[in-house]
């Protein structure tokens, strides 16, 4: 992927141990049976390619410290989860994959894991680990939380060098460089790390869903749809026009409202407009030579994203709920809505028992000539810091790298491979659609920072709400003040830091 070593070899090579067994009565029980006994020749032959147990990370073999206490803050919410674990085991495969992990890590080093859940709001765990900070607490070596929370104080100095710890091997496959590039300030310095061990990142991927069932009721074979995704030419065009050809007034009161069909819904037309956005490959910032970042605003690119997104959400097929609530799910799930937006990849499993057959699909891309998909994660994420007054960067370099590498062999194939593509998604197709998501997982500097630089990352959620693609205006109004506090995070950076 672009960010992590792919793992469509692996599901494919999967696919073909594992082949997939369709019919009914006397007929599929045989099919079940005979591959079963194919299966079994195979696996007595053939390595499991899911197993990434051989693999080995770089750390010395004779490291021990000695039993002593590692605390992490864990203030992530339900993306705690992927850091915490239960505290035995469950039987449910990923929670006992991270209590492995967990466990494996401890005894492998010779350490006790403090990990104190915090239960402040997704905006709060900057200032909360600020604030233990100046008070000279050292009671936590690293702490992973909310992406929005974390980023709120980077410029307030507290944060460790990432590239400064022990032990840390870029070069591994459970680092997500191109994301920890991409929040980066500068080029010499990384205070957020991101990879496999911040496993959350998957679930909060946005995805479009597929109500599968209304596709083939109204327009035809959903293979023609996932064949166009796997051959990169799922567009916004492509998008536009099923959406147009799905709306049906199934009431008859001449009225475009909740009761009628539609090829397109969402709530709230403002945040739902970034996944869209970004997944044309639009790029609102470029980098100095010295890694710092500055604005790249009107772009031809941009102005025809815009342009495309506002087909899209102002279609007569699309319904824009404009308020919070669960209309649209309930629509989707009722079968009145071929595609829902304002999703995560997470969110499959709430699906699990939808009536109708449904699908992933990737965003669209602005064009055919766009070379990858490109798959904003929300900025409630998971990211990773380390206090600036750590009391222990050479132990917490080594837990980091280890427990990075235990995810990546145990965490994210039982999350990804097992309860991901085969208990939440129903067909072999869709499985390969959430490899596309997975392998182009990205952000956006400008949409990280929005917070800070004026809500210049957020363009498009003006841009779609005032139904225009006067990107020039929209930016201009902004232009001067977004500017200047770009100007001032990096002044603070270079103080700082």
């Amino acid at each position: 992927m672009s960010i992590c070593k792919k793992l469509l070899s692996l599901f494919l090579a999967a696919a073909i141990l594992f082949p997939v067994v369709s019919g009914c009565g006397d007929t599929g029980k045989a099919d079940i049976e005979s591959s079963a006994a194919e299966a079994e020749t195979v696996a007595e032959v053939t390595t499991d390619p899911n197993d990434r147990s051989g693999y080995k990370d770089n750390l010395p073999a004779d490291l021990d410290f000695g039993g002593m206490t590692i605390g992490v803050f864990s203030g992530a919410s339900y993306g705690g989860r992927f850091i915490e674990g239960p505290e035995e085991l469950t039987g449910e495969i990923v929670d006992d994959a991270i209590y492995e992990r967990n466990r494996a890590v401890s005894e492998r080093l010779n350490i006790k894991l403090n990990i104190l859940a915090s239960d402040v709001s997704y905006n709060a765990p900057g200032n909360e680990l600020k604030k233990l900070i100046m008070a000279g607490d050292t009671t936590y070596d690293y702490a992973v939380a909310q992406q929005f929370g974390l980023i709120s104080t980077v410029e307030d100095g507290i944060y460790y060098n990432f590239l400064d710890l022990p032990y840390i091997d870029l070069d591994q496959p459970w680092w997500c460089n191109s994301y920890m590039d991409e929040i980066a300030i500068g080029s010499d310095k990384k205070f957020f790390f991101f990879g496999d061990y911040t496993t959350h990142m998957l679930y909060v991927a946005m995805v479009l869903f597929l109500n599968k069932t209304l596709y083939e009721n109204v327009i035809g074979n959903p293979d023609d749809l996932y064949a166009k995704a796997l051959e990169g030419n799922w567009t916004l065009e492509s998008m536009d026009q099923l959406v147009k050809v799905c709306y049906s007034d199934l009431n008859g009161d001449s009225e475009v409202n909740s009761e009628d069909r539609f090829g397109f819904a969402t709530y709230y037309a403002y945040s739902s407009t970034d996944a869209f956005s970004f997944a044309t490959d639009i790029h609102l910032t470029s980098r100095n030579e010295d890694g710092t970042p500055y604005f790249t605003m009107g772009t031809e690119r941009q102005i025809k994203a815009a342009d495309m997104i506002n087909k899209i959400f102002w279609n007569e097929g699309s319904y824009i709920h404009q308020k919070d609530g669960d209309i649209t799910w309930d629509m989707f799930t009722g079968g009145k809505v071929l595609f829902l937006g304002n999703q995560v990849l997470g969110g499959a499993a709430s699906l699990r028992d939808m009536e109708d057959e449904f699908g992933i699909l990737p965003y669209p891309k602005l064009d055919e000539l766009q070379e990858n998909y490109r798959t904003v994660v929300h900025d409630c994420a998971s990211i990773g810091v380390i206090p600036v007054n750590c009391a222990h960067p050479e132990e917490t370099g080594a837990v980091l790298e280890a427990m990075s590498s235990e995810s990546w062999k145990y965490v994210v194939p039982a999350w990804y491979e097992t309860a991901l593509k085969i208990k939440y998604v129903r067909d072999n197709i869709s499985a390969q659609m959430v490899d596309i998501i997975h392998d182009s997982v990205s952000t956006e500097f400008a949409y990280v920072y929005y917070s800070k630089l004026s809500d210049a990352g957020m363009i498009y959620r003006t841009l779609v709400t005032k139904k225009t693609s006067d990107f020039a205006s929209a930016w201009t109004k902004m232009q001067k003040s977004a500017e200047k506090k770009l100007e001032k995070l990096i002044a603070a950076y270079l103080e700082n830091y």
